[in-house]
């Protein structure tokens, strides 16, 4: 065999490797996932959303039709507040309880200790909705942990809470990402509740929609969704 031949097929040897290292590299990033508690890891997975908000559109969660209309093009709770805006977001759910709309405002607190830190401007996210019994969900700031700045808040409808809060961490990973890559949503202590926002669009493992539980986990589900990016 001729050298020139040789040293071409060496070359393209090596070349497909690369290119073979590179799609490996490429799809273990894109199947990064948001580590899931235990409580949570057996419910079943639902995909929704689309690869991009934008301003406005609509979209479909198991077959319940969803309208949303954002404030900004770019709105995301780990990303500075858009100037001037007030009404962050307003949605519309056709669950089964039937059709639930929301209107959620959005502000800046005064910089806090843990902001300077961290040197971030961490806005408060305030949702209302109407049907009774009236619902309120708030979350902001949260707790400083391994260095990161969480958001925390709460759902409330009635007598029931649910809990809020924001997850960094990738599954099989130990350092923590600075923006959230999920949240956990808790009902009396324990995690009933997850949203990944690690993929191209969110997927939501919930209770049954159709228990004040189950409604609960999805209204709220759903305004941390889109007010989070797409990954």
């Amino acid at each position: 065999m001729p050298k020139s031949t040789a040293i071409a097929m060496t070359l393209f040897a090596l070349l497909a490797a690369g290119c073979a290292t590179v799609r490996e590299a490429s799809r273990a990033m894109r199947e990064e996932r948001m580590a899931q508690p235990p409580s949570v890891a057996g419910v079943a997975e639902e995909k929704f959303g689309r690869p991009a908000w934008g301003r406005q559109g609509e979209f479909s969660l198991n077959g319940q039709r969803v309208h949303y209309e954002r404030g900004a093009e770019r709105l995301a709770l780990f990303e500075p507040l858009p100037a001037k805006l007030q009404t962050a977001l307003r949605f519309s759910w056709a669950g089964p309880a039937g059709e639930s709309s929301t209107v959620c405002e959005a502000w800046t607190p005064e910089t806090s200790a843990n902001g300077r830190l961290t040197d971030s401007k961490p806005w408060v996210l305030s949702c209302r909705w109407g049907s009774g019994p009236a619902a309120m969900l708030q979350i902001g700031e949260g707790q400083m942990r391994r260095g990161k700045l969480s958001r925390e808040g709460a759902y409330r409808r009635g007598e029931l809470t649910v809990g809020l809060r924001s997850t960094h961490l990738y599954e099989g990973r130990a350092q923590p990402q600075t923006a959230a890559v999920g949240y956990e949503m808790l009902h009396q202590g324990a995690v009933v509740g997850s949203l990944d926002l690690s993929g191209p669009v969110p997927r939501l493992r919930r209770p049954d929609p159709a228990t004040p539980l189950g409604r609960a986990v999805t209204e709220a589900a759903l305004a941390l969704a889109l007010v989070s990016e797409p990954g």
